[in-house]
């Protein structure tokens, strides 16, 4: 008998939630183990440090939405007492600048999400979903290519300070690829928050060493910002496409208004006899993609950051659907000492702050591209959960899978691995399978992609087709599917 679906970020993220799920937990009890699995299995994608947004639908049809993302400090201090500034990150063909410190720290909300989650939905104790994570902490989990890239382009970072160099670069280089990364730190603190309960985190011993060093060491957190931090709780963005519903992330959030308006887009413009990648289907694409995306910001490299997210969608037997995209930024390079978790660099982040960095307006949630997503049939009931990392493409990846598979009946394979391109800025990428049939504009800079790309997204998807469940993790992040 099946006990659930998971597609997640990492195969040991995925058999986290399978553990949960095999002993009877329902998808929200696996979701927290997944999230507490994904610290130590992505760890430039997923922190305690950093922030989430989930999408919840009940077997009984209520439907949720959690911003248990960061918040900005509720009051700024003279700039020349904050440590903040750049670090230059080499991905080969390009270089980029990160901005990292105490001083981009913003309130952390992925704990306080955790929690939420336990109280309202979960069936197990706290004790039990912790336990995978705790065991791979302390026993280890391999390195895998992916994961291996971000450890090496964020060097700058993940060196930074001492307690991170000795995970991530122990003997002066990044821990290679099939070799063991253990947070042993991570798990101990880890298993006494659980006995102590959210409070430790936000009063407790951790809270006052974070304060204490952000006020020492020239942070904007405060014991009020900690205290006072809330999951915000609303319903998610509703609109229509054909006969389905799609939930996702509403406002103050972009992420999910972007994914509205490229699907109102396609429905309009995509005709029933195109053929998927022909020219008229392709040229469709890049038209939408280009019309929505032509919106005026200040920054204008948004489509170069690689996005250090990540995101899972589990479904359970019962019918329970949620779906989680969590980022840490790229880190600020501090870890609370003795615990290995390191905090986000979120008020460094030039696509959330688009007026420039110390902009923000104190005591405010910051906005998003994250759109986790999930597609109701015409008779309301589940279909399609999926979601991506990203930066600035989430919206236009999600798009492009939901397209494949509402448009073009494509199972959940082929529309998670089906060609992608994006168009923003003036500069269009194209997969393979899109070069030579895009329309040709003067000044637009055409890169063409000799093979799938983790620039791309990774778009991991469950969908419910004919009353069963289907799944796949997307490779160009090495994805990972479980039914279990």
């Amino acid at each position: 008998m099946m006990h659930g679906i998971i597609a997640a970020g990492h195969k040991k993220t995925a058999e986290a939630a399978g553990i949960i799920l095999k002993d009877g937990g329902n998808a929200f009890d696996a979701a927290i183990a997944a999230f507490f699995a994904s610290f130590i299995n992505e760890p430039c994608m997923s922190s305690a440090g950093g922030g989430a947004f989930a999408n919840i639908l009940t077997a009984e049809g209520q439907s949720i939405f959690l911003d248990c993302f960061c918040q900005t400090p509720k009051r700024k201090r003279p700039i020349s007492e904050v440590d903040f500034g750049p670090m230059v990150v080499n991905f080969g063909s390009t270089t980029e600048t990160f901005h990292v410190g105490m001083g981009s720290i913003a309130v952390p909300g992925i704990i306080a999400g955790i929690y939420y989650i336990h109280e309202h939905f979960a069936s197990r104790p706290m004790s039990v979903l912790i336990e995978p994570a705790l065991e791979l902490a302390r026993k280890g989990v391999a390195i895998n290519d992916f994961q291996y890239f971000d450890i090496r382009v964020l060097e700058a970072i993940m060196t930074k300070e001492e307690e991170s160099r000795k995970i991530f670069y122990p003997d002066g280089k990044p821990i290679p690829v099939g070799s063991l990364l253990k947070m042993p730190a991570m798990a101990d603190y880890l298993e006494f928050l659980v006995k102590e309960g959210k409070r430790e985190f936000y009063e407790g011993e951790f809270g006052q060493r974070l304060v204490a060093d952000s006020k020492a060491k020239g942070g904007f957190l405060t014991e009020k910002d900690l205290l006072e931090y809330e999951v915000k709780v609303s319903r998610p963005l509703s609109f229509k496409y054909r006969d389905k519903t799609i939930l996702t992330n509403p406002l103050p959030s972009m992420g999910g208004t972007l994914l509205g308006l490229v699907m109102r887009k396609l429905e309009k413009r995509y005709q029933q006899n195109y053929q998927a990648f022909s020219k008229e289907h392709i040229q469709t694409l890049q038209q939408v993609i280009d019309e929505v995306f032509r919106i005026e910001r200040s920054v204008t490299n948004l489509n170069k950051k690689w996005g250090s997210t990540s995101h899972f969608n589990i479904v359970d037997k019962q019918g329970n659907a949620i779906n989680i995209t969590m980022s840490n930024g790229e880190g600020c390079g501090y870890m609370v000492p003795e615990t290995n978790i390191m905090l986000n660099n979120m008020l460094g982040e030039a696509s959330l702050l688009p007026n420039g960095f110390h902009s923000w307006t104190p005591d405010t949630r910051l906005s998003s591209m994250m759109a986790p997503t999930l597609v109701l049939d015409a008779n309301g009931r589940f279909e399609i959960a999926t979601g991506t990392g990203g930066a600035s493409r989430i919206p236009a990846a999600i798009a492009q899978v939901l397209h494949y598979l509402i448009d073009f009946k494509m199972d959940v394979e082929q529309a998670v691995h089906a060609a992608r391109l994006h168009n923003e800025h003036l500069e269009l990428n194209l997969e393979p399978d899109f070069v030579g049939k895009h329309l040709a504009q003067d000044s637009l800079k055409v890169i063409q992609w000799e093979q799938p790309a983790m620039y791309f997204g990774g778009v991991h998807t469950i969908q419910r087709k004919n009353s069963s469940l289907y799944a796949a993790g997307d490779t160009r992040r090495e994805g990972f599917a479980l039914e279990v």
